[in-house]
């Protein structure tokens, strides 16, 4: 009996231990809110156009605008620890439409209700503002992860479009359907 518990005690061992070898020698590419240049990098590798936006004051952010070709989209550094400001744990990603009107909160809850994954909400001025936080831990998450995420998102805010501008008055100018303005998020909703 004890040598089959021994035996037993030693392949687990064995087993452990050749899954943590192989587990370190696999370099998966790791993304995490506390490494910008990390975030750029997975970003750029899959082919996105990106501009950084570092943090310019206490209540600010830095931010990354992302280019998903369905509109601009922004990933924010959120969670940071207030004694060390670019120690993230989460992030934040962030779309947001411009309408002439401000959307109804029917519309809002049905985008809620539909999407499980994204949060929409209005800003002040009525705009529709889409995000999805990411938990990244101080570890991160695998790349490959983070970027089907990105696509997700971009998938959804594409089939949102369409329901943030259904009862929107039309502009008389053409405008793009996205905020492409690096000043605000959209998420100063009170």
């Amino acid at each position: 009996m004890r040598i089959a518990a021994g035996f037993a005690a030693a392949c687990c061992v064995s087993v452990l231990l050749g899954s943590s070898a192989h587990a370190q020698s696999d370099d998966v590419p790791m993304v995490s809110a506390g490494d910008v240049e990390g975030v750029m990098s997975a970003l750029k590798s899959a082919g996105y156009d990106v501009k950084l936006f570092e943090r310019e004051g206490d209540d600010d952010t830095t931010f990354i605008e992302v280019d998903t070709g369905v509109g601009v989209s922004q990933v924010r550094f959120a969670d940071c620890a207030p004694a060390v400001p670019d120690f993230c744990e989460t992030l934040v990603l962030s779309t947001w439409w411009d309408r002439e009107t401000p959307m109804s909160n029917e519309a809002v809850a049905a985008a809620n209700k539909k999407n499980q994954y994204v949060s929409v909400f209005l800003a002040a001025d009525g705009d529709p503002v889409m995000q999805w936080a990411i938990l990244t831990r101080r570890e991160g998450i695998p790349a490959t992860v983070f970027l089907n995420a990105i696509q997700r998102f971009s998938g959804i805010a594409r089939d949102y479009r369409d329901l943030a501008f259904e009862s929107d008055v039309p502009r008389d100018d053409p405008v793009s359907t996205t905020n492409e303005s690096s000043e605000s998020d959209g998420s100063d909703a009170e």
